[in-house]
């Protein structure tokens, strides 16, 4: 039986030890036809040379252009049909491309798969699990964003069908994206966790404030589903002024991030 072919796509605007484990981590799955989209937003690895590896693929961007527009350069130079996503900090875990292939594979309706995610700090060291909702989470993306980035698997062309993603939200860019898939198939998560998320404090998302252009985007893109759903356009602005509400206290410091409210030890 032939294996699954699955594109991996990491963008980075350094190349650190971070970046180098994550390479590394996914050049080390060999049971599954694999290319390696590593896209250079802005940045020059000339210092840390890459891997002389023929499954690597570089895109080079001669300035830094933002996530979204160097995840559709990404998508756009990918030659396989399942997308997997890596941040340039975070880490594979073995097997993970195959179970996430396999699970695409048997189930045409399927757009997207994610997982549970470890977290690790800054060295490596386990933090907990970010525990995951199970099987297609379109209704509960409708509260909140329930995918981790870094662990999710998606199909080119349903990404491609929707517009990619969108270079206007500088922020939550891949929320906004399950939100728009979650309308053209299924959307799962596997409770296994596939992938080890960093937690550090260079993160951008621990920079961006909660409001602006962004943020209506997400707003009008989870009505838009919500419409799609069936659900009542009351309730969904409701759940939106709580989403808000959430933003704000978290982006002031006084709650923690879901992802570390939500880890539990093994």
């Amino acid at each position: 039986m032939t294996r699954p072919e699955v594109s991996v796509i990491i963008p980075t605007v350094r190349a650190d030890s971070h970046f180098v484990d994550a390479l590394d981590s996914v050049l080390s799955q060999n049971d599954i036809d694999l290319e390696v989209v590593v896209v250079l937003d802005g940045v020059d690895v000339r210092d840390t040379p890459l891997p002389d590896d023929p499954r690597i693929l570089v895109v080079e961007l001669p300035e830094r252009r933002g996530t979204a527009t160097a995840l559709n350069a990404g998508i756009e130079a990918a030659s396989a049909e399942f997308i997997a996503r890596l941040d340039a900090d975070d880490l594979a875990r073995a097997g993970r491309l195959h179970v996430q292939a396999d699970r695409l594979a048997s189930s045409p309706a399927t757009v997207c798969v994610a997982s549970a995610v470890d977290i690790i700090d800054g060295q490596g060291r386990h933090l907990g699990v970010l525990a995951a909702h199970r099987g297609d989470v379109s209704s509960a993306l409708l509260r909140r964003n329930v995918l981790t980035h870094s662990s999710t698997m998606y199909r080119r062309s349903a990404v491609r069908a929707v517009g990619g993603y969108d270079p206007s939200c500088v922020r939550m860019q891949d929320y906004d994206l399950w939100l728009r898939l979650a309308r053209e198939g299924r959307v799962e998560v596997l409770t296994q966790p596939l992938t080890a998320y960093r937690v550090h404090p260079g993160q951008h998302s621990r920079r961006t404030p909660p409001w602006g252009s962004s943020t209506r985007t997400i707003l009008r893109s989870r009505r838009r589903l919500a419409a799609h759903l069936g659900r009542s356009g009351l309730a969904q602005r409701l759940d939106d002024a709580l989403w808000l509400s959430a933003q704000l206290v978290r982006h002031l410091g006084l709650r923690r991030p879901h992802y570390l409210r939500g880890t539990k030890s093994r």
